[in-house]
């Protein structure tokens, strides 16, 4: 299914007067524009009141390139490249201490950051710790959070109160230590996506037209 619609297609070859634009690049060009800094907040307002209105970019590709690279982190975020530079490190420094399965467990409590202000480093639990988070994790946000702070919201034992039934992300993974793997590349996913919102163009309209 293209999710654009014929009429769609027509107008934006009409308007960008090029008949070789597919929907595929259509619907890449709506995913970056939404994604623009400046698209969101121009029209913040307009956003929680109604549907979005997408205007005409004077760099059309620019946002269908990015829009492209961007789905496809977003889709692939369990299976893409991993963020190389973090760290698994003990929360208490030790001489003898080495990695364990068991150490990579979570339990009720959730994953924190050691500091609220850098948070360069996150406390997986009592045994171990990742180090070297960098700044630019924490610059894409995704309805109010970070993909890092979902995680952490998300990857904890819970047991549903009306059912007692319990959800346990440890089973999520056939190595414990996969929740490693598993943090590095929401790192990786996060950096990569700021690097290419902070590359789109700054000009996202010509002129008032709204498709």
């Amino acid at each position: 299914m293209d999710n654009i619609s014929d009429t769609a297609l027509r107008t934006f070859r009409e308007h960008y007067k090029d008949d070789t634009l597919t929907k595929d690049d259509i619907f890449d060009y709506i995913y970056g524009i939404l994604h623009a800094p400046k698209y969101t907040q121009e029209f913040a307002n307009d956003l929680s009141k109604m549907i979005p209105r997408i205007p005409y970019a004077p760099d059309f590709y620019a946002f269908a390139q990015a829009g492209a690279a961007l789905a496809s982190l977003h889709l692939n975020y369990e299976t893409c490249e991993r963020y190389p530079n973090l760290r698994v490190e003990p929360v208490k420094p030790s001489l003898l201490w080495e990695e364990k399965p068991e150490y990579f467990l979570l339990g009720t409590r959730a994953m924190k950051f050691n500091n609220k202000t850098t948070k360069d480093t996150l406390i997986i639990n009592a045994h171990v710790q990742l180090t070297g988070i960098p700044e630019a994790a924490h610059r894409y946000i995704v309805n109010g959070r970070t993909p890092l702070e979902w995680f952490i919201n998300r990857y904890k034992i819970k047991t549903d109160k009306a059912s007692g039934i319990v959800n346990d992300p440890n089973g999520w993974f056939e190595n414990p230590r996969d929740l490693i793997t598993a943090i590095e590349r929401i790192v990786y996913v996060s950096v990569e996506s700021t690097k290419i919102i902070e590359n789109l163009p700054a000009q996202i309209t010509s002129d008032s037209e709204k498709v």
